[in-house]
């Protein structure tokens, strides 16, 4: 599968340096085997002092976000590691990308996904989000925050504080409006982490759990200030005619862009014996076949200001169509 990238998104202080430290005290792999790119806005890299004193390779992306100026120093950098690989024939397990507090993570994956030579031999395993338990709240006032939370795969709550603890169920429900893939594990400084928990999770390019198809909510909306955050479930009890959900994928995706940050879905698609497993992000969809029967379409789509009503209404003329 190539080279497995762990990015580790959070805002700032919310304790991502803490939760990369409790991996690599639990990681399955070597510790030269492991890469660790940072990337801290400004001069110097303040984090860096307080990584574990060991054999890990760390490099660092100094003088700007990870997101915007520094893409093409974060592909340098997979480059040098890809080289390193290749032709020191040097074993690399596993790559922690760890962004900054203020870092949108979609143009990162839209990096790693789309450059041919770093998409060919690395791939993304999972977007972890470290949370502040303590501020989570008044973190979510900003944009970027949420959209952190959008696009992970795991969120991780820390817990700084003992009445931490008691805002999770709070911020278990916020997080349903936003992002209904993601699970939720509390850590704290002071207690290890399961190495399970962090490292081959497999979870980016996961399919839609039967879990997530029977508790997705249908409609939720996260107002904030200019922006209104969306996730959305559509579902189909005929199997659906496949050149006609073509055209209408087509037009979800490029009337939405960018402001369609993820979707999931498993698909029951006429002609069709076996169901269809969809998930895409960043313009990026991918299909594959299960070993399942169909049962009914579910789709679930994550984005900013979706035109919710208009898609419900256009899928639903599929469903309609496809229904005898």
């Amino acid at each position: 599968m190539g080279i497995p990238i762990t990015i580790v998104s959070g805002f700032l202080g919310a304790g991502k340096t803490t939760l990369i430290n409790h991996a690599l005290a639990q990681s399955p792999f070597p510790k030269e085997e492991i890469i660790i790119i940072e990337n801290e806005f400004g001069q110097t890299g303040v984090d860096h002092a307080l990584l574990l004193q060991t054999t890990e390779r760390i490099i660092q992306l100094n003088n700007g976000c990870m997101c915007c100026s520094l893409r093409g120093d974060l592909l340098a950098s997979l480059s040098a590691i890809l080289e390193v690989y290749q032709e020191e024939q040097q074993p690399i397990a596993q790559v922690i990308l760890e962004t900054t507090g203020i870092a949108d993570p979609q143009p990162i994956i839209q990096t790693i996904l789309t450059t041919p030579h770093i998409k060919n031999h690395f791939y993304i395993d999972s977007l972890l989000t470290v949370v502040d338990g303590h501020h989570w709240q008044q973190q979510l006032q900003e944009a970027e925050a949420i959209k952190q939370l959008a696009l992970a795969d795991r969120l991780f709550f820390s817990v700084k504080e003992p009445a931490d603890i008691t805002q999770l169920p709070t911020f278990q429900e916020t997080l349903r409006t936003i992002n209904p893939f993601a699970d939720i594990l509390s850590f704290q400084a002071n207690e290890p982490l399961l190495a399970s928990d962090f490292f081959q999770l497999n979870k980016f390019t996961a399919t839609l759990t039967e879990h997530e198809m029977t508790h997705s909510p249908h409609e939720h909306a996260h107002e904030h200030h200019h922006h209104t955050f969306h996730s959305l479930t559509l579902t189909a009890s005929s199997a659906l005619n496949e050149p006609l959900f073509t055209r209408w994928l087509d037009w979800l995706m490029y009337t939405h862009q960018e402001k369609l940050y993820r979707l999931k879905g498993i698909l029951a698609l006429q002609a069709h014996d076996l169901a269809i497993a969809m998930q895409g992000v960043n313009q990026q969809v991918a299909f594959q076949m299960t070993n399942q029967p169909p049962q009914e379409t579910t789709i679930v789509l994550i984005g900013k200001e979706l035109e919710t009503k208009k898609i419900q209404e256009t899928f639903q003329t599929l469903n309609k169509i496809a229904t005898p």
